[in-house]
């Protein structure tokens, strides 16, 4: 996967991490944790250009503000062979009940059945903004999107 946005991190457990790249055709959300990591693609590359705008456009005073998307894939069911959902939200704001600090959060969920089972939980706090908007920024110069007549 070729990284353009990231965010990572390490803690007594390990390594974290939260990172947006091209894979292939695609794009996709990585969700790293010390033991266990995902990866779950957005629906096109306009949800891509979305997130880099929402954090050019995260506030730097204390103001509400969130922006989430909800991803999905079919993921393999080891058990029965079968496919089963995953589904994730991924949001970017800030954190009205923390002083309105800025975090990236990932949390998947998988179907099963008549249960909907919690997966993978990233959250990343105080991210590295300036250093996430210069990603975006230079996300948006290089993959500026369609334009319309």
């Amino acid at each position: 996967m070729d990284p353009i946005i990231s965010c990572h991190w390490q803690d007594r457990n390990g390594e974290w991490a939260l990172t947006v790249g091209h894979n292939g055709d695609g794009w996709e959300l990585l969700a790293s944790a010390p033991y266990w990591s995902e990866s779950i693609p957005f629906a096109n590359p306009e949800e891509v250009r979305r997130l880099a705008q929402a954090l050019l456009d995260l506030p730097a005073e204390p103001e509400p503000y969130e922006f989430e998307w909800q991803l999905s894939r079919p993921a393999p069911s080891a058990a029965r062979g079968e496919q089963q959902p995953h589904f994730a939200t991924f949001a970017v704001g800030l954190d009205p009940t923390d002083d309105h600090r800025p975090y990236l959060a990932y949390q998947s969920y998988y179907d099963l059945g008549r249960a909907t089972g919690l997966g993978l939980e990233v959250i990343c706090e105080d991210p590295p903004i300036d250093h996430l908007r210069a990603q975006a920024h230079a996300f948006l110069t290089t993959y500026p999107g369609p334009t319309h007549r």
